[in-house]
């Protein structure tokens, strides 16, 4: 615990310092080590200062949240169950977002999920990586090895920029459900699709980005390096999913292997996170204003009441409300005179 006592001090006096709020995350694994928890990069942004911890059991979860609590702005707790712990303290096994909010009342607690930041993360930069070839990501052939949670939901992004995708994983039966599954959301203009592989060789071949995601495990070998386009893109998200002499190997070819990082998707969670809570607290409800009804923040507006910024202290206004969560387009003269009458009262009160 002297670590994380080191990193909050060390936090709260930037923020202090530099007018940042204070953002402190709690996340688990399904990684096994011999740990108690490990400690994250502190990470300083325009508006934000993060640390953060990555824990093995909900009774330590529990612990880091109730001595950062009321020290730290916003804690953020990984809602998704990852870790089997034989001595939860809560009613579902691995629930540490439910044991965590037992222990925090003065810290502002939000729930994030770690795996889909990953996903988020690794689309932007794939992305980003092909923004400069014309077609982007479209004709691109991806193989996925280690198509669990997070490498399905890549596969689906990846497929809805227009890449095809060829996924491995040893669970067959899972494989071509996730496939299958891939293929019947996706839009049906998305002319590329996802493929089921036999073997990683069968992934690889010929593949422009080559990604691994099989958490610790080297299963990506100098054959599989050598089975793919001579300028792919390598990954490795799963932390180990490619042996040493296989990146050793690449180096070779002249191709880099990247390590994902989710600094610009974490700091892009956090912030639409923040603000979504405090629309949500503070700003979501409706009220009459000079005679004229009005609704803000995620609250269906009725037919006859006008969408704002703040309901209890409106500075703009969005638009009539139609009843079905859109806007009129077309106003009656009684109508516009409502909207003209607001926004008059409005500026005059600002």
């Amino acid at each position: 615990m002297e670590a994380v006592e080191r990193v909050v001090d060390k936090i709260v006096g930037i923020g202090l310092l530099e007018n940042k709020k204070t953002i402190f995350l709690i996340g688990n694994t399904a990684k096994k080590e011999n740990l108690e928890f490990y400690l994250s990069p502190i990470r300083v942004y325009d508006q934000i200062i993060v640390a953060g911890v990555i824990v093995f059991s909900e009774r330590m979860a529990k612990k880091i949240a109730k001595y950062i609590d009321g020290l730290i702005d916003y804690i953020f707790i990984d809602s998704e169950k990852k870790i089997r712990d034989e001595s939860s303290v809560s009613t579902t096994l691995g629930n540490m977002q439910r044991a965590v909010r037992q222990v925090v009342f003065r810290s502002e607690l939000i729930s994030y999920k770690a795996n889909d930041l990953t996903v988020d993360a690794a689309d932007i930069f794939i992305s980003e990586y092909y923004s400069g070839d014309i077609a982007a990501l479209g004709g691109k052939k991806v193989a996925i090895i280690g198509a669990g949670n997070i490498g399905s939901k890549i596969a689906l992004k990846l497929v809805e920029r227009g890449a095809d995708v060829r996924l491995y994983r040893r669970d067959v039966r899972r494989l071509n459900f996730t496939v299958d599954y891939i293929n019947s959301v996706k839009s049906k203009y998305t002319v590329a699709s996802a493929f089921s592989a036999m073997s990683v060789m069968d992934a690889s071949l010929n593949a422009d980005v080559l990604i691994g995601l099989t958490n610790g495990v080297p299963i990506i070998d100098d054959n599989v390096i050598s089975s793919i386009n001579s300028n792919s893109l390598i990954i490795d998200i799963g932390k180990g999913s490619i042996s040493k002499s296989a990146v050793m190997k690449a180096y070779l070819l002249g191709l880099e292997v990247y390590r994902l990082s989710v600094e610009s998707a974490l700091e892009g969670m956090i912030v639409s996170s923040i603000s979504t809570h405090n629309i949500y607290k503070k700003r979501t409800g409706r009220s009459i204003w000079n005679n004229t009804k009005i609704v803000s923040g995620s609250i269906l507006a009725h037919e006859d009441e006008f969408v704002v910024d703040d309901y209890s202290n409106p500075r703009v206004v969005y638009g009539l409300g139609d009843g079905m969560g859109d806007f009129k387009r077309i106003l009656n003269k009684k109508e516009k005179d409502s909207l003209n009458f607001l926004t008059m009262t409005i500026e005059n009160n600002g």
